[in-house]
């Protein structure tokens, strides 16, 4: 399957991703949603406080999900398709979208995870024809967003490792 990495994301797109994360986000009372990869790459964040620290949370939550996923292997699971972790203050639900992607919802614990679990599915459903639309849509050139993307990051990270 192709890797979100290899796909291109328009302004649009981008802006009904960011519309169905909000939605969830208000109708769950959540403080935060976002979208990931499986790889942990960050597809659209919502909300308030994980902005900052948006890019590792991502990968580790990616993280945590390809983990559960061999556990489920280990008890002879097809594969978990949702995670709940609760916290004593926050409480993040991770589900997946398709076989790709991510949808992580943060809040309180005020909110009832009932009520995260049927809005996280209706979320989904919308996000699926989002993300079909994308990788379906062949016209864009994706190599060429992909190597500038690609070349600044490597950039970045080359700086980091050699700064004095």
């Amino acid at each position: 399957m192709e890797q979100l990495t290899n796909l291109v994301i328009s302004d649009r797109e981008l802006a009904t991703i960011s519309a169905v994360l909000l939605k969830l986000m208000n109708d769950t009372n959540a403080t935060s949603a976002m979208l990931i990869d499986k790889s942990g790459q960050v597809v659209a964040v919502q909300g308030t406080g994980i902005r900052r620290n948006a890019t590792t949370l991502g990968a580790l939550l990616a993280g945590v999900f390809s983990s559960s996923r061999e556990v489920a292997k280990l008890l002879d699971e097809k594969d978990f398709r949702n995670i709940f972790q609760q916290g004593v203050q926050e409480n993040i639900y991770t589900s997946m979208v398709e076989e790709q992607w991510l949808l992580v919802i943060i809040f309180d614990r005020l909110t009832h995870i009932g009520l995260v679990k049927v809005l996280s599915k209706k979320a989904s459903d919308e996000l699926t024809r989002v993300l079909e639309r994308v990788r379906n849509d062949t016209s864009r050139t994706k190599s060429s967003v992909l190597n500038v993307q690609f070349r600044s990051s490597v950039e970045d990270t080359i700086d980091l490792l050699f700064r004095d």
